[in-house]
């Protein structure tokens, strides 16, 4: 596009028909937010065009998953920053008065956060629109040993776009126990339509776990009705099936000492990562089968190749030190790996890796995936933008942005 189309404001749009503008807006990256502001400060017809509800779903269905915008992690010590962002975007870290927060669950456009020390309620922070809620904990007398997840529970929703303003489910699981002998898993749901917590569900037959078997604050894995939560130590996998009310446990491949990541891959397969050395191998099993869980190894993957190597000079450093995977990005083949030089993103289809936090003992990390679109995320956070800055927005890096990502399609999301 020449500049004189945007520098010259409506004049130069006007020569293109409405089509023509609308395939090439579709076309603007959603990984970088920032070129849809730009674009709609263009002009009016833009604006009406990018805040529109039917162009919002075709470009959103365009792109299909929607784009990883930046992570929450858990670091021991916390009282930092902890919401990562991966590109300019309306979201800022949760305004909460506790600074030793720590994160749950990230997902469905919403994220599940806890205190420390432990208050008498959750937080639900929508990133977003920037607004909170609280939630009742669980009244339980064993509420220590826990994980969650929260999951969108509106009807017929696709999961693409959630603005966190329908209802939705928190799912907690944990072990009653874990330092005892004998100890047992239960689990209990909460709906935000109801406001309340479901009874609790345990299986004290089959399910008795070893001393000292904690679940893994890590992101569960969602495959079709089931919710999988990682055991600390790479012990196992505790699978809480939604539809049932039921638990089971599920072995894995090989017991991964410094913890395992599960995550949802496509044909109702659950997949899972574990580090042993410096090798990161991957894994996946049908978990609609009947009976015992077969596992089958898809990758294996040297990290001393890809990552910086690790000086150990004191032995609980190093201990540290040991890469470990902590996180993951549901349906997009991303594994975040902790080493003593780092946090780092691998990306398993194209094996690129970056660099996205300094080093620190993290304990966990949570994606945060959205679609930033203007008038839908940016009114919510009103976000206002003077004269100047709006003229700003019209110079050369609207074509730029335009002309760099043109070439985006479904198959090219980052």
């Amino acid at each position: 596009m020449s500049n004189h189309c945007v520098g010259g404001g409506a004049a130069g749009v006007d020569d293109l028909t409405d089509d023509l503008v609308a395939e090439i807006l579709l076309r603007l990256r959603p990984s970088e937010p920032a070129c849809l502001v730009r674009a709609s400060a263009v002009c009016k017809p833009w604006r009406r065009l990018l805040t529109d509800q039917a162009f919002l779903r075709r470009y959103r269905d365009f792109h299909g998953a929607p784009p990883l915008l930046g992570f929450l992690h858990n670091v021991a010590g916390g009282g930092e920053d902890r919401y990562v962002p991966f590109t300019a975007s309306p979201v800022s870290p949760p305004d909460i008065a506790c600074p030793c927060w720590v994160a749950l669950d990230c997902r469905h456009g919403r994220a599940l956060l806890d205190e420390f020390p432990f208050s008498a309620d959750f937080t639900m922070w929508h990133p977003m629109a920037g607004r909170r809620r609280r939630l009742p904990r669980p009244d339980l007398p064993y509420f220590m040993s826990y994980a969650a997840a929260v999951l969108c529970s509106a009807v017929g929703c696709n999961h693409l776009d959630c603005r966190g303003g329908g209802p939705f489910l928190v799912v907690v699981v944990g072990i009653d126990e874990p330092e005892q002998q004998n100890s047992r898993p239960w689990a209990t749901v909460y709906s935000s339509d109801s406001d309340s917590w479901s009874p609790t569900t345990s299986d004290y037959l089959n399910l008795t776990l070893t001393p000292n078997c904690d679940v893994d604050r890590k992101p569960a894995a969602l495959v079709g009705d089931a919710l999988h939560f990682a055991l600390a130590e790479g012990s196992g996998i505790i699978k809480y099936n939604m539809g049932e009310c039921s638990l089971s446990r599920i072995h894995p491949p090989v017991v991964y000492k410094g913890g395992i990541v599960v995550m949802a891959m496509g044909g109702n397969l659950l997949g899972l990562g574990g580090i042993e050395g410096s090798i990161l191998s991957m894994w996946s099993s049908d978990v609609s089968l009947d009976g015992g869980v077969r596992w089958e190894k898809n990758r294996v993957i040297k990290l001393e190749s890809l990552l910086p190597s690790i000086d150990c000079v004191e032995a609980v450093a190093c201990e540290l030190a040991q890469p470990a995977p902590i996180g993951f990005v549901d349906g997009a083949d991303i594994v975040f790996v902790r080493t003593d030089a780092g946090i780092f993103m691998i990306e398993l289809k194209s094996m690129c890796v970056r660099k996205v936090c300094k080093r620190g003992y993290f304990k966990a990390v949570f994606p945060y995936t959205s679609f930033c679109t203007p008038g839908v995320h940016l009114q919510q956070n009103r976000v206002q933008f003077s004269r100047k800055r709006l003229l700003e927005l019209r110079e050369g890096d609207v074509a730029t942005g335009m002309q760099s990502n043109g070439k985006s399609h479904k198959g090219g999301q980052p």
